[in-house]
């Protein structure tokens, strides 16, 4: 018996205004939303299997420490400065942390949740 990973779930105060900027980050599309509740994905079947969805639901409580899981992004067609300059204008912010010691650049999604754009080369 095996299992896949089919959704990841990530709570929030605004579940539009997270959804909105993970989907314009990785090119998905809203799948359902009410209320309290949005959903993303691809919008189109892949030739590579399906893809995990996130959803995001909305929460009563603050985000009050580091995230003990966070998504990472690689870029597909830029270089990995030009895809943190795109985030940063879809609303993504610098930590206060130094971080100029890794290959990575770590980000913060509108809510301030970590997330890290890795460099654009293939694994």
């Amino acid at each position: 018996m095996s299992c896949r990973f089919e959704e990841l779930a990530i709570d929030c105060k605004n579940p539009v205004l997270i959804a909105r900027f993970w989907a314009e980050a990785l090119n998905y599309s809203v799948l359902s939303e009410e209320v309290g509740l949005v959903t993303i994905g691809p919008a189109e079947k892949s030739s590579l299997g399906p893809h995990p969805v996130l959803t995001f639901a909305q929460v009563p409580e603050e985000k009050t420490s580091k995230n003990r899981l966070h998504i990472d992004v690689r870029p597909t067609d830029c270089t990995q400065d030009e895809e943190v300059e795109r985030l940063l204008s879809l609303g993504a912010t610098y930590p206060e942390v130094d971080a100029s010691d890794v290959s990575w650049v770590i980000l913060l999604d509108p809510e301030g949740n970590e997330f890290c754009v890795l460099s654009s080369q293939q694994l």
